[in-house]
């Protein structure tokens, strides 16, 4: 299978809704219409919903009751919002798939993002902007699922066998990997270039030319994801953290480790999120 068949599969491609576009385009954008955005984002009562049940959720911690979209920008702020809207209407553009765990996919993702965004404010890079690629940086892996679920389904397997290196085994046994349809998907979705440049240079950033912050802070979200779970002392994290993406975005690795501590309850109330 070629890259392109995926996409020529268009009514299985995801579509999301088109204020969720409205909003991805204003990523790169200054000007922006605020109270237009959120007139549009309240016509649409699914993602509306969902974005009352964050805003009002532990995790935010509103000072009062939020009950309309006017109220979530007033009281989080537009660019909070507004990535809430983005991964609100990305998680459920996407069909349920036979043999596919889609919550559990979805949780890997959130768990990305939100250690994106923690680790951007020691980068002094931009916290939602980095949310916003933590959630989307796999979506190539479900794309793959609704277009090819045998040979999805078979790789699933092998990598629940202990195989590593998905993006080998995928592209041995379809010819292309999940990051190649993510950064095409995000693409096709008008997402900024630097996203898109993150979703695909996120598992070797040091190679990217020009280099990339939102790419090295990313690599380290997905790197901590995939190691939380077997890592416990501050001298094993220091050891295995990605050094070179630490250097490149000037964190000192010895005080980032002591702030480990704190992943524990990241994303802690954003559940809502994925349901």
């Amino acid at each position: 299978m070629k890259l392109e068949e995926v996409f020529e599969q268009t009514h299985k491609l995801p579509t999301i809704p088109k204020v969720v576009q409205e909003l991805i385009d204003s990523f790169s954008k200054d000007d922006i219409d605020i109270e237009t955005i959120a007139k549009k984002i309240a016509l649409d009562q699914v993602i509306t919903a969902k974005v009352l049940r964050l805003a009002n959720s532990a995790h935010f911690g509103a000072s009062r009751q939020i009950a309309s979209v006017n109220d979530a920008v007033v009281v989080l702020g537009f660019n909070t919002v507004r990535t809430l809207v983005v991964a609100s209407g990305v998680t459920g553009a996407f069909i349920t798939t036979p043999g596919f765990d889609r919550k559990r996919f979805w949780k890997h993702s959130l768990r990305v993002a939100t250690l994106a965004k923690w680790i951007s404010k020691s980068a002094k890079f931009n916290g939602e902007v980095a949310f916003t690629t933590g959630m989307i940086h796999s979506i190539g892996e479900m794309l793959i699922h609704i277009v090819a679920p045998e040979l999805a389904a078979k790789i699933d397997q092998y990598v629940e066998n202990g195989a590593a290196d998905r993006v080998a085994l995928e592209t041995n046994n379809i010819g292309f990997d999940y990051v190649m349809v993510g950064e095409e998907l995000a693409k096709r979705w008008n997402f900024p270039v630097d996203i898109q440049m993150a979703v695909k240079y996120q598992n070797m950033p040091n190679v990217q030319e020009p280099p990339s912050k939102l790419s090295h802070v990313l690599h380290i979200a997905l790197h901590i994801a995939h190691k939380e779970a077997d890592i416990s002392t501050n001298e094993e994290w220091m050891a295995s953290l990605p050094t070179t993406s630490f250097a490149y975005l000037g964190i000192d690795q010895a005080a980032f480790s002591l702030q480990l501590e704190e992943i524990n309850d990241l994303g802690s109330g954003m559940e809502e999120m994925i349901t």
